[in-house]
């Protein structure tokens, strides 16, 4: 389907712009569940099953040294799709500008990089090669065997884990076939998943999409399943421990009894002071105490 959608979209520029490219990356897009703590700079190694870089592609390799003789050595290497050596020096100097550092970017197809300075290029670089997603990918320039490293580097795509949930890697281009992308997606996501905290757990959503195109999902994690509570569930649930039993038992006594002393306190309070009244004791002061009484009563 997103072949179809390229082909078509490809078609329809071209009738209008005749510098249109016939080819597109896909980029394979992967979301996360749950937000990574910690940005890595260098990316992971992805191989594919069908490269996306042919002998046709143009390479630029950065190295860190400065001598003549490392980098024309880099230059006789029998890799045809390294087109351009430069340093991290001619970096800081000769590609200081805005401008060159985009015509830069938009000569090559990828960027390598000495793995010795890959993590100190993003302040060199600037913000051009990330929104290009063209940052250098590192190789190690120390290897006994230097081509057969170039080689294998170009034969990978590059996954890298942001701070955010969505990230995206390379994966084929538009002109291969719809069974050589679906090859290299899954054996991209086979090794993905290993790189991804949590691997497949934290993968909300799986898709893929060109420049200029929608996402397309091919893949949708299912919301988590409900608790279901069984017999034996339900039954260790109902067992509470006797300790906290009693204790509750013993506070809703406790509170009764305090209930009820409150509300025996002013009957014995008016029989406190029923009794304290001075009470006749002699037959002359009965009498005087009947009298008076009756006269109030009168």
């Amino acid at each position: 389907a997103l072949l179809s959608y390229a082909e078509k979209k490809s078609s329809s520029e071209q009738n209008t712009n005749l510098f249109a490219d016939d080819e597109e990356i896909v980029h394979l897009v992967i979301s996360l569940k749950k937000i990574s703590g910690k940005e890595r700079h260098k990316p992971y190694r992805i191989p594919l099953r069908v490269p996306l870089y042919r002998e046709t592609s143009s390479v630029c390799l950065i190295t860190k040294g400065t001598e003549k003789t490392s980098v024309e050595a880099l230059k006789e290497l029998k890799v045809p799709q390294i087109k351009e050596v430069i340093t991290v020096l001619q970096l800081k100097t000769e590609y200081k500008s805005y401008e060159a550092r985009r015509q830069l970017v938009a000569m090559h197809d990828l960027f390598l990089t000495d793995d010795r300075v890959v993590n100190s290029l993003p302040e060199i670089l600037g913000v051009k090669f990330f929104k290009a997603k063209k940052t250098p990918a590192p190789v190690n320039l120390l290897a006994s065997d230097l081509e057969k490293e170039i080689k294998r580097a170009l034969s990978c795509t590059y996954y890298r884990q942001g701070k955010g949930t969505c990230n995206a890697a390379k994966i084929g281009t538009t002109a291969m076939a719809a069974p050589e992308l679906a090859d290299n997606i899954q054996g991209a996501m086979d090794v993905i998943a290993k790189c991804v905290p949590k691997g497949w757990d934290n993968i909300q959503a799986v898709g893929i999409k060109t420049g200029k195109s929608l996402t397309l999902p091919i893949y949708n994690s299912l919301p988590n399943p409900p608790t279901i509570i069984t017999t034996a569930s339900a039954k260790t649930e109902a067992a509470l421990p006797k300790k906290e039993t009693a204790k509750k038992t013993k506070k809703a006594e406790t509170a009764a009894a305090t209930a009820a002393a409150a509300a025996a306190k002013p009957k014995q309070d008016k029989k406190q002071k029923k009794d304290s009244l001075p009470r006749p004791s002699t037959a002359a002061e009965k009498a005087q105490a009947k009298k008076r009484a009756t006269a109030a009563a009168v």
